[in-house]
């Protein structure tokens, strides 16, 4: 009876370590797994962040040549306004001339 108690004292001291392994085998096991998750969830942050700033500096961009094609637009459509005004302004010049003379002149 003695050798059969400790048979089986020893068979739990056996299961008793192999469920320790197992347990610290689990451990390794999900600690390589959460770090795994962590490295990729840094790359997947890395690469939307690459990607948002590539996305933004390409809106720049695209914003920048709106904005210099309005810029010149506008400098165009005045420069043309200026020039429409000035050949009045000339026009209108020589006609006032031509009144204060006959004002002044009968």
């Amino acid at each position: 009876m003695e050798a059969r108690g400790e048979r089986l004292l020893q068979d739990l001291v056996t299961q008793e370590k192999n469920l320790v392994r197992k347990v610290e085998e689990a451990r390794a096991k999900a600690k390589a797994i959460v770090e795994q998750a962590a490295a990729d969830a840094a790359k997947l942050v890395a690469e939307g962040k690459a990607r948002a700033e590539g996305a933004a500096k390409s809106d720049l961009e695209a914003a920048t040549k709106q904005a210099e094609a309005a810029r010149n637009e506008i400098l165009h459509n005045a420069r043309d306004a200026a020039g429409l005004l000035n050949d009045k302004a000339n026009n209108n010049a020589g006609r006032a001339a031509t009144m204060v003379l006959e004002k002044v002149l009968p």
